[in-house]
């Protein structure tokens, strides 16, 4: 009787339900993996890293590996007196530096670890010497910890070298990541032309840069003030293939959309000489409904053919 009685209390299992259960369930995805198959598993599905959090080549320790303990200590002693030289050469630029008119008034900086900077500082002999230095220059610039850990920035972070972050203009910041790399890249503008702090608007681009300003390649950077900005590629500081609020390569100001340097649909451009053309734009010219209003006040609106008015 007790046997049967715990065999009605605790059925057998199915074949379906064996399984089921004899697969481990995977803590990524949620997938049950057979065990035979969890080595595979494991190497197709990883736990993707913050973006601000990975990882960065140490390039000493490529470089270092095939020297010998003399080689890298004469090595070492030529990058501690170039790279010094070389930081206070960029700083003596820009203090002397004339500011460029630009159609974006404000100023672009970068933000560094200020802990990554006090280890090139040790490095260089103008910080306090540290044992991680002694022997080898800094890791890559590693500003993961001005991270939490879901990639967004601390609120509590600190400007200044003691502290949790410093900003650098371009040219030091493009010295540093050329030397050293990490990352990730902080870009902020500032709209009132000093030097922006770590709540200023948060921008981005890659490419060439001119007297510390986007030159030429893709990013997405707008005051919050005057709308001046572009989202897309720039060519020589102008519009090019983007949309945007800013300056035209003819000397025109235009917002809305730009192809290959020319106005492209809906848009408005103000040219050199005043006048003022709005409305639907092909290939640089007015091209479907627009209004033109010349430098004295007089207007021409109506159907508009490659930048010829209809209907006259």
């Amino acid at each position: 009787m007790g046997e049967d009685a715990e065999a009605d209390a605790c059925p057998a299992l199915t074949a379906a339900e064996i399984e089921e259960y004899s697969r481990i369930k995977c803590c990524v995805c949620g997938e049950r993996v057979k065990a035979e198959d969890v080595a595979e598993h494991s190497r197709r599905c990883v736990l993707e890293p913050a973006p601000n959090l990975r990882l960065q080549l140490d390039k000493w320790r490529i470089v270092s590996t095939s020297m010998t303990p003399s080689e890298q200590r004469a090595f070492l002693h030529m990058r501690r007196t170039e790279e010094l030289a070389k930081v206070e050469e960029i700083e003596a630029a820009l203090a002397q530096r004339m500011p460029q008119l630009w159609w974006m008034p404000g100023k672009f900086g970068y933000i560094i670890s200020s802990k990554w900077l006090r280890s090139w500082r040790s490095f260089v002999g103008v910080g306090k010497p540290t044992a991680e230095t002694k022997d080898r220059p800094p890791a890559p610039i590693i500003n993961s910890d001005l991270f939490e850990i879901d990639g967004t920035l601390r609120a509590t972070l600190q400007e200044g070298i003691q502290h949790d972050y410093q900003i650098l203009e371009q040219a030091m910041w493009e010295f540093f990541l050329q030397i050293y790399g990490g990352g990730p890249t902080i870009l902020r503008y500032n709209p009132s032309g000093v030097l922006p702090g770590i709540s200023d608007p948060s921008v981005t681009f890659e490419g060439k840069w001119r007297e510390s300003r986007p030159d030429t390649g893709n990013g997405k950077v707008f005051d919050p003030y005057s709308g001046r900005g572009f989202d897309g590629e720039i060519q020589d500081g102008f519009l090019w293939n983007c949309t945007g609020k800013g300056l035209l390569k003819n000397g025109s100001h235009y917002e809305g959309q730009v192809v290959n340097g020319m106005p492209e649909g809906s848009g408005r451009e103000v040219r050199p000489d005043g006048t003022v053309i709005e409305g639907t734009f092909q290939n640089g010219k007015l091209h479907g409904p627009g209004r033109v209003v010349d430098a004295h006040g007089m207007a021409q609106e109506g159907e508009w053919e490659d930048g010829e008015l209809q209907g006259i």
